[in-house]
């Protein structure tokens, strides 16, 4: 499952963490499985299954990373050390038919099959890390990625990209000061529980070497996905944890986005309530696939006054997101929101985190919409 760097994917706050936040122990393994569901206006949905595998200092002075998401695999070395205050990170991804969720296609919220199809890629990337000062860091990027595409079998008539291969730059910086233990950064801990504040720009660039539009149904044209040759994006990305009292928290994570030229191989996957989207409560996973967007979520969150650490509370998260009818006015802004209850539970080594979340009424949604999502992580060693 392709995912837009979103901090909430535990997998990747750990590798944006300093190099001081290393793990407590040389190896590490996690497993969590998770199902984000639809119950209105249809019923349907989204599982993953992963199982991460970190082994902290094994390759020379960095670590050695290994992700099986669903049908994605990642093999990395990370955080190695090659200077004072610089690192490297490098690593090849596969992931097989459903890269993006491009196997729905959403109008509405409403599921339009005869324009889902299959789409697979291979990636590789290497970066060098700087960290000027303590909770700094830069990050240039270079990556190239080969695009693989199928029909489903509602799809006949669809214009389906071509088969390409894309150069992708990309230069981060982040700051970080969240105050977390090490735990809450693996895939297991679903939503990381956090106190301070970290925040990150990525700016990038994708240049195909196929740039055809694609798209068209039937013939007719969407207007949607006419990819320049030049792909230009800008993301923003802000997390922040507050303590209100001895038992309750306040969490806020906000996300934006601009681009150019862009199509929905790139842009940002907002609907759902999984750590791999920007999400909005009661829209279905990938609901909308927007360039330019601002969006935020607080929680609440009431730990229990019980044995264990359980917390729940209640989530809001919405925001403004462009062309959410996929009619290709690329200019137009909506709105789009949410409301969850939530109960993240922690039994030991089992977190057990669940969601119910419903979507307010706006006039782009046809009809109401409701999710739910159930989700188990399980700490190995």
């Amino acid at each position: 499952m392709r995912t837009h760097r979103l901090v909430a994917a535990g997998a990747l706050a750990l590798t944006l963490a300093p190099l001081g936040a290393s793990a407590q122990s040389r190896w590490q393994g996690s497993a969590a499985a998770g199902f984000d569901a639809v119950a209105a206006p249809e019923v349907g949905g989204h599982g993953w299954a992963l199982f991460d595998l970190r082994g902290n200092g094994v390759v020379g002075r960095g670590d050695l990373h290994v992700n099986f998401n669903t049908e994605t695999l990642y093999v990395g070395i990370e955080r190695l050390r090659v200077a004072d205050r610089w690192e490297f990170n490098g690593a090849i991804r596969a992931e097989g038919a459903i890269a993006g969720v491009l196997t729905d296609w959403r109008q509405g919220a409403v599921m339009r099959t005869e324009r889902g199809f299959y789409a697979s890629y291979a990636q590789a990337f290497a970066a060098i890390k700087w960290h000027p000062a303590d909770g700094h860091s830069l990050e240039l990027v270079v990556g190239g990625r080969g695009w693989y595409f199928a029909r489903t079998p509602n799809a006949q008539t669809l214009t389906l990209p071509t088969d390409t291969w894309v150069f992708e730059p990309r230069l981060r910086y982040t700051f970080w000061r969240l105050s977390a233990e090490g735990d809450e950064w693996r895939p297991s801990a679903i939503v990381p529980r956090v106190e301070g504040f970290a925040a990150g720009v990525e700016l990038g660039l994708d240049l195909r070497a196929d740039t055809a539009a694609w798209g068209a149904l039937a013939g007719v044209d969407d207007g949607r996905n006419r990819p320049s040759a030049v792909i230009a994006m800008a993301r923003q990305w802000a997390r922040a944890g507050v303590a209100l009292g001895a038992r309750v928290r306040l969490q806020v994570d906000e996300f934006a986005s601009w681009g150019d030229g862009e199509d929905d191989l790139t842009r940002v996957r907002v609907g759902g309530m999984n750590p791999y989207v920007v999400p909005v409560p009661g829209l279905p996973w990938a609901a909308l696939l927007c360039e330019r967007l601002v969006a935020a979520q607080a929680s609440v969150n009431v730990r229990l006054p019980t044995a264990g650490a359980h917390e729940v509370g209640i989530s809001i998260a919405g925001g403004a997101f462009n062309d959410v009818r996929r009619v290709a006015d690329l200019l137009r802004f909506d709105g789009a929101a949410g409301a969850a209850l939530f109960g993240d539970l922690r039994f030991g080594l089992v977190n057990v985190h669940l969601r119910a979340g419903w979507a307010l009424p706006v006039g782009w949604l046809t009809r109401p919409n409701v999710t739910a999502l159930v989700a188990v992580g399980v700490r190995l060693f």
